[in-house]
């Protein structure tokens, strides 16, 4: 956790869990960064429509929610690729579902993880916990929050559904070690 500023995309369509797990992140770097942002998304609001958001966290203040360019992207709906990589700086990452993804990320410059996140979501018992899964590859990955802070969010969310936050923390756990591969 070197650096004092973070920014990440989080890209899928409508019902996938895109704009929960970047609020989720964002409630959970509250505790940690003085300043945080969460920007969404939703074009038209409605299922399988583009939704994606913007999460920066940041020790500095923070200038505008709305970057063009971003440290990483996660990609829930493989279908967003395209539209998603070249938001990402140079040197920056992209975490992207295997499920249905036809398109090569183009570029060099960047370091791509492919994480099955809907296939192991679905071994865990829940498709659903998909994005959860891919919330855990990108703090694996980057090491930018302590796990437990999301943890603790997913408690806090999940406290009436015991079964639900049960596959919700092993999806986000899962993802963390999926991320550090």
């Amino acid at each position: 956790m070197s650096s004092e500023r973070f920014e990440v995309i989080f890209a899928g369509v409508g019902g996938m869990g895109a704009l929960t797990a970047g609020q989720l992140l964002a409630e959970a770097a509250l505790a940690y960064y003085p300043c945080v942002t969460w920007y969404p998304n939703i074009t038209t609001a409605r299922r399988n429509a583009p939704a994606d958001c913007i999460v920066i966290y940041s020790k500095e203040v923070i200038a505008s929610p709305l970057i063009h360019r971003v440290g990483a992207a996660v990609i829930i709906e493989s279908s967003q690729l395209r539209t998603f990589e070249d938001r990402v700086k140079p040197g920056g990452l992209v975490i992207v579902e295997t499920a249905g993804l036809k398109d090569h990320v183009s570029r060099r410059d960047i370091t791509v993880k492919k994480i099955p996140g809907l296939e192991t979501a679905l071994r865990l018992g829940n498709s659903r916990a998909a994005n959860l899964l891919m919330l855990g590859a990108y703090i694996g990955s980057t090491n930018t929050l302590p796990p437990e802070l999301i943890e603790e969010k997913l408690e806090d969310r999940f406290s009436k559904n015991k079964k639900v936050l049960e596959i919700n923390l092993r999806a986000f756990h899962e993802g963390i070690r999926l991320g550090h591969n």
